[in-house]
């Protein structure tokens, strides 16, 4: 069975990357370039796994985390947060729980397999 990644990130450069990199492994793979339209994206999609920029416009990725968690076909999907911020003190409420990850910018593609293999199982 296919597994299905959504990407939630404003930068189209990273994105088309991901996409990229992400389709050549095999994953289905859907977009969204903001929060509020990734939280619709994931509850029609019901992806196995979110990765989810922090710094976006609008929601950020803790606002898209935390509207994602009140819907009961999301609540539990497994997020990447995807940052180029190492202090965010918003980051502590995730810290250490089983459903989220941290990939730092800039990142490597060995990096993001290794979480989504060997953390998820993805």
């Amino acid at each position: 069975m296919t597994k299905k990644i959504l990407v939630i990130d404003d930068e189209q450069q990273i994105v088309d990357l991901l996409v990229l990199e992400l389709t050549s492994r095999g994953y289905q793979v859907e977009t969204a370039n903001d929060g509020r339209a990734g939280c619709e994206k994931a509850r029609k999609f019901l992806p196995d796994i979110i990765l989810l920029d922090v710094m976006m416009p609008g929601w950020n990725g803790f606002d898209t985390a935390n509207a994602l968690s009140t819907y009961t076909e999301t609540y539990d999907i497994p997020i990447v947060f995807i940052t180029a911020q190492t202090g965010d003190s918003a980051a502590g409420q995730y810290l250490g729980k089983s459903r989220y990850s941290y990939l730092f910018k800039p990142f490597s593609f060995s990096e993001l397999h290794a979480i989504l293999t060997n953390v998820y199982g993805v």
